[in-house]
């Protein structure tokens, strides 16, 4: 299991396994050994940054202070101007969700953060991006969060395969330590992946929408409540988040509010 400490959650060093090797190694033993040295070799492809990622360091990341757009949160690279925003174009057809929101831009130490918690097997804060995004939802984004509206937070699910080599789902832990602090319902286990195999993170932004229509359920028998706030790590295309949301809805939801980490800025 992994370790939860101040710096975060770090997923426990893996075995070798080495073993019983040789001519005699019974296949079941052989195939898991080779399976476990090919994860291994993974985290060649993702290096450890050396930034740091302690909680100071992310109470101390700089949230994203340019244009929104009101409907799904799209990030522009200009500065907020005065005047009411308009939908983005993405938006011309209205998503199965109310609003999105995201704090970061994901670029920089964000990024860096991310991909090190996620692929490099680095130690990423829940709590403090717990603590920057609850600040956010009673500040600059009370209009979409009014106190009168208390969400079940659903966080994302991973494929098993991916949470079996990470031993954690970092929007669950972002998702449970904000319920904590903010007395919401948490939910971890309302939405169940499908399907959608693929990583989106590999695909061009065309082709991800198809890459999990449908891959996103509510397991049998359980009913989605009235408000969820659903929440992911990044935010690239929408199409994870429009396919969780209609899930959601086909199960019952009705006022749903994406909110993630960060955001992709075209």
């Amino acid at each position: 299991m992994p370790s939860i400490t101040e710096r975060g959650i770090s997923p426990p060093p893996l075995q070798s396994g080495d073993a019983g090797t040789g001519p005699d190694e019974p296949f079941p033993r052989r195939a898991f050994r080779e399976f476990l040295t090919g994860i291994r070799h993974l985290g060649a492809l993702f290096p450890l940054s050396q930034a740091d990622f302690s909680a100071g360091s992310v109470l101390s990341w700089v949230a994203h202070g340019g244009q929104e757009c009101p409907s799904c949160g799209g990030f522009t690279r200009h500065a907020s101007c005065p005047g009411i925003p308009v939908p983005c174009a993405a938006c011309a057809a209205s998503p199965p969700f109310y609003t999105a929101r995201s704090l970061f831009a994901y670029e920089g130490r964000v990024r860096e953060g991310i991909r090190a918690a996620k692929y490099g097997r680095g130690a990423l804060p829940a709590g403090a991006l717990a603590e920057r995004l609850l600040e956010a939802i009673r500040g600059r984004w009370t209009d979409r969060f009014p106190d009168c509206f208390r969400p079940v937070v659903v966080p994302v699910p991973i494929m098993p395969l991916k949470y079996f080599r990470r031993g954690f789902n970092l929007p669950g832990l972002v998702g449970s330590a904000l319920a904590r602090a903010a007395g919401w319902p948490f939910a971890p286990r309302m939405l169940q992946r499908a399907g959608g195999n693929t990583p989106q993170a590999g695909l061009p932004l065309a082709d991800r929408e198809e890459n999990v229509r449908g891959a996103f359920t509510v397991p049998a028998g359980l009913h989605a409540p009235p408000g969820v706030l659903l929440l992911d790590d990044v935010y690239t295309s929408g199409a994870t988040a429009k396919a969780c949301a209609l899930a959601l809805k086909t199960a019952g939801a009705g006022h749903i509010v994406v909110l993630t980490v960060a955001r992709a800025v075209p």
